[in-house]
């Protein structure tokens, strides 16, 4: 047993993974994967077949549930010791009396060392030994990849042991905000305290405690306004007044001179429970499921979500059917505003007035006030003034409803949620048939199909539709404009016009998007969205490899004929507008997709601004020659 003593690692606090000695290993379908997912969050515990039968399939269970589950746990034996006979495969999932455990001298788990951070920093507490106790809940909480556990409560239906995780975090994130304000380390503390208030928002005592670390860090105005507006849900939500805790800080913030106190730290509450319709996904968007299950449990709690994410990456397709798995939920029903040919506010709410039956005259919020319903606001990046501003008065004033946008761009609500859709990943060059179940290589299969009926991928075809993936940098829209080229072209075709311009892509008139005329066209309409000084940078960082850090943007950007300017706030502004992604989670290192690092190298620039070789310095001049040169994905 030694030698796989905790050799192998399995991390819940997010997507699913598991690591055999550090290396990724795939846990198959999501049946497998909550199975695992249950054996993990009890590690070392008998889990009877009827506990698996029932958190698997929910209240449903199929009558041949205990076959299947014998079956995915020999699959989930298989992968994970492979060199064992299958009789002997039993040293990570053993077998009970009643059913099956995974073993803790084996498996370590992100939970158990939550639990273990969590414990040790109590114990601290008691002795004492505050700075201890706060390193270690800042170490339990870094473990945590999605506070919301959005591939967890899709995989385990309804499981009390998921949402008494998720009240966890809550508890957690609490204590250690709390903890940072006594330490004077609210800096520390903002980015948890923020994330927290999103979502409780109605949370009293931790709404308190966000204000106060924003006076503590002098953000006086912002935590003023949020006063306001937790004042106003209080009373139309709940119909209550604030309570001393918030009213304390409040006290403390309209002082000119005062310091907001240090609210006292309250019971965690239980995370908010799912509500019915959000299982599991099928049909077209089977790619994106564990993103629409993800965004139908934010539905479920907040009232102000927008879908982000890169041009092309399929923001409509995951609103448009989440919003159609939430109607069951809304009784005032579902209204979907395509905002791309408004122009300003006042058309936006004329044309809601008049889907709720006006005659465009009438005031949306009127019409609305006591109405269950989901407005959708699709295509937003264009008016994202005009949107928040009508989401504000609809939340305010209506508290029966939700607002789901659609958006290149977050509105910038104080309360709203963000969900920011990633490419689908894209499988390197070779491994066949593997690649098959590769998301974007079956998606670009499947669109294949219905533009060419009889189309299969064979092992040379999956070759060059690999490579075409990673061309399309597993765009959705990408590569449906791609697929609807097969037509009238080939796969080598499409590849060799993808050498070419962005504009020489072009699908028959029945592609997926109308308006889309080329690739060109499609991630275009980004562009023409940034100020003079954000097309600049957008040009210029796109020479630089695929992943840089601030520091060489900045070098990149001097000299500059528009004169000094912070290029941290103009590479937050194009983060915001999904053309520049952040890489990992401490800040100061970003990616360009190559879709868009090409765009950029296409577009014109401002003349004022346009960048010239004899401008940069010389060792950058000569280093991204190449990147100049190819203008290839990465």
């Amino acid at each position: 047993m030694t030698e796989t003593r905790a050799c192998y690692r399995v991390d819940l606090l997010g997507p699913l993974h598991v690591r055999r000695k550090g290396h990724p290993l795939e846990p198959g379908p999501a049946k497998q994967r909550a199975i695992l997912s249950l054996l993990a969050l009890r590690l070392g515990d008998s889990v009877p077949v009827s506990e698996v039968e029932e958190a698997v399939w929910g209240g449903v269970v199929p009558p041949s549930a205990r076959s299947l589950v014998h079956t995915y746990v020999a699959r989930l034996r298989q992968v994970l010791e492979p060199e064992q006979p299958p009789r002997r495969r039993v040293r990570v999932i053993a077998s009970t009396v009643s059913g099956y455990s995974l073993r803790a001298e084996a498996v370590e788990t992100d939970v158990a060392r939550f639990r273990r951070h969590v414990a040790e920093a109590e114990k601290r507490i008691g002795e004492g030994c505050r700075e201890e106790a706060f390193h270690l809940l800042g170490k339990a909480l870094d473990l945590w990849r999605s506070p919301t556990l959005g591939e967890l409560r899709s995989l385990l239906h309804d499981n009390i042991e998921v949402e008494a995780l998720g009240a966890a975090w809550v508890a957690t994130s609490h204590s250690y905000v709390g903890l940072g304000l006594r330490l004077g380390r609210a800096a520390a503390v903002l980015d948890t305290a923020t994330r927290l208030a999103r979502l409780e928002p109605l949370h009293e005592a931790i709404q308190a405690d966000y204000l106060a670390v924003l006076g503590s860090n002098g953000h006086r105005t912002v935590a003023l306004h949020r006063y306001a507006e937790i004042t106003e849900r209080l009373r139309t939500e709940l119909g209550v007044d604030p309570g001393e805790e918030l009213r304390a800080v409040h006290r403390a913030l309209i002082r000119p001179a005062g310091r907001p106190p240090v609210p006292r730290p309250a019971p965690a509450v239980p995370a908010a429970r799912l509500r019915p319709g959000c299982g599991p996904i099928s049909g077209p968007l089977h790619w994106r499921a564990d993103d629409i299950a993800e965004l139908a449990a934010l539905l479920a709690k907040d009232r102000a979500v927008t879908v982000t994410g890169a041009p092309g990456c399929g923001k409509s397709a995951v609103t448009l059917r989440a919003a159609h798995q939430a109607a069951r939920v809304f009784t005032g029903g579902v209204l979907t505003v395509d905002t791309l040919d408004l122009s300003d506010r006042r058309q936006l709410e004329r044309r809601l007035a008049r889907m709720l039956g006006g005659n465009g005259a009438e005031d949306p919020v009127d019409l609305l006030r006591d109405q269950p319903t989901l407005v959708v606001l699709d295509n937003a990046e264009h008016l994202v003034d005009a949107c928040a501003v009508v989401a504000d008065r609809l939340l305010m004033a209506c508290p029966n409803v939700v607002v789901l946008t659609g958006s290149r761009q977050p509105l910038g609500l104080p309360y709203e949620r963000v969900q920011r859709l990633h490419p689908l990943p894209v499988p390197q060059p070779g491994g066949w048939p593997s690649v098959l179940s590769n998301p974007a290589v079956a998606l670009l299969a499947e669109r294949a199909a219905q533009a060419r009926p009889g189309f299969r991928l064979d092992r040379r075809d999956a070759e060059v539709a690999v490579e075409i993936c990673r061309r399309l940098d597993g765009l959705p829209l990408a590569l449906e404009m791609a697929a609807a080229c097969l037509s009238t072209d080939s796969l080598d075709g499409v590849l060799r016009k993808l050498e070419g311009p962005l504009d020489g892509l072009r699908p028959p008139a029945v592609g997926p998007e109308p308006r889309h005329t080329s690739l060109r066209a499609m991630l275009d309409r980004s562009v023409q969205r940034l100020d003079v000084v954000e097309r600049c940078l957008f040009q210029r960082v796109a020479l630089l490899p695929g992943v840089f850090d601030l520091a060489a943007a900045q070098r990149f950007w001097r000299p500059h004929p528009s004169g000094p300017t912070d290029v941290r706030v103009v590479l937050a502004a194009l983060v915001d507008k999904s053309l520049v992604m952040p890489v990992g989670t401490t800040g100061g290192r970003y990616r360009m997709l190559g879709l868009l690092r090409r765009l950029a190298l296409e577009t014109d620039a401002p003349e004022a601004v346009t960048t010239r070789a004899a401008d940069l310095p010389l060792s950058l001049s000569r280093s991204l020659l190449p990147a100049v040169v190819a203008a290839v994905p990465d």
